[in-house]
C-alpha cells in the first residue's frame, strides 16, 4: 500500500526533530539540548514535539531499538561461542543503522564522544533490552549445544548475557576512534575488555 500524504508529513516532522536534536548533541554535548531548543531549530511548537516523543532523551537516542533478524543473525553466526561480543554488537550496529544515515551515524558517535552513555541509555531502555534478551534466547533456543549455563533456562543465560553485553559496550565505546563522523572499534578492544570483565566476575582466592 503507498503511504499517505499524511503519513510522509508525519515521518518528515519526527525526522526533522529528530535530526536537530541529535545535530544539536553531536556539535554542543548532550547537556545542551533542550526541547525548546529542539523546536526552534526543527520549527515546531512544544505540543508538536510531545505528539512524537515522550521524552527529550528518546528525540536524541532514539525510539527502542528493533533488532533487523539478518543483521543478528549475521553477528550471531560470527560469534556463536561469544554470545557477550555479539549481544554488543547487534546494539551498535543497530544504533549505527545505514552509512548514509547521518542523524544514525551520529546518534552511535555520541556514545564515543561521552563515556558512560552507553550503560545510562542501554538501562533506561527497558524495551530495547528485552528485545535483546529475546534475541539472544532465540538464539539458545534453536542452538542449545551453545550454552554456557547447563543448569539455567536459556532465558536466564540470555538475560545475564545481555546484562553483559551493556557493561563490555560501554568499555568498548571509550576506545572507539571517530573518524570524519565515522566511528570505528578496534577487535582487540572487545576481546580486551571481555578478558577484563571475566577477570573481576571470579573470586579471587
Amino acid at each position: 500500500m503507498a503511504e499517505g500524504l499524511r503519513e510522509i508529513k508525519r515521518r518528515a516532522t519526527r525526522r526533522a526533530m529528530e535530526k536537530a536534536a541529535v545535530d544539536l548533541a553531536y556539535d554542543e554535548g548532550v547537556g545542551a539540548v533542550t526541547v525548546d531548543r529542539v523546536c526552534a531549530t526543527a520549527l515546531v511548537s512544544r505540543s508538536t514535539f510531545f505528539n512524537y516523543f515522550d521524552s527529550l532523551d528518546e528525540a536524541i537516542f532514539g525510539s527502542a531499538l528493533d533488532y533487523d533478524p539478518v543483521l543478528t543473525e549475521r553477528i550471531l553466526t560470527r560469534h556463536p561461542h561469544d554470545l557477550v561480543v555479539a549481544a554488543s554488537l547487534i546494539v551498535i550496529e543497530s544504533v549505527r543503522g545505514e552509512p548514509e544515515d547521518t542523524v544514525t551515524q551520529r546518534r552511535l558517535a555520541l556514545f564515543v564522544r561521552e563515556p558512560g552513555l552507553t550503560t545510562a541509555v542501554s538501562w533506561s531502555s527497558h524495551d530495547s533490552r528485552e528485545r535483546l534478551v529475546t534475541v539472544i534466547k532465540t538464539w539458545l533456543d534453536a542452538h542449545p549445544e551453545l550454552a554456557r549455563l547447563p543448569d539455567a533456562e536459556h532465558e536466564t543465560e540470555a538475560r545475564l548475557t545481555v546484562a553483559l553485553s551493556i557493561a563490555l559496550g560501554d568499555e568498548v565505546q571509550r576506545h572507539a576512534r571517530e573518524v570524519d563522523g565515522e566511528v570505528y572499534f578496534d577487535p582487540e578492544t572487545f576481546r580486551s575488555a571481555h578478558r577484563r570483565i571475566a577477570a573481576i566476575s571470579v573470586p579471587a582466592e
